[in-house]
């Protein structure tokens, strides 16, 4: 378990309506991590 701000959550639930799937509030922070780890990855040139 992770624990976030009110504001955090919030924000999770703002994006999850606008996204297309609906996807579940650990689905959404899963993707954000996956993005996020990614970008560093590249950034690091691996």
């Amino acid at each position: 378990m992770v624990r976030m701000t009110h504001e955090m959550v919030e924000a999770i639930d703002t994006y999850r309506r606008i996204a297309e799937d609906l996807p579940t509030r650990p689905e959404v922070i899963r993707r954000a991590v996956e993005a996020y780890l990614d970008k560093k990855m590249k950034e690091l040139g691996e």
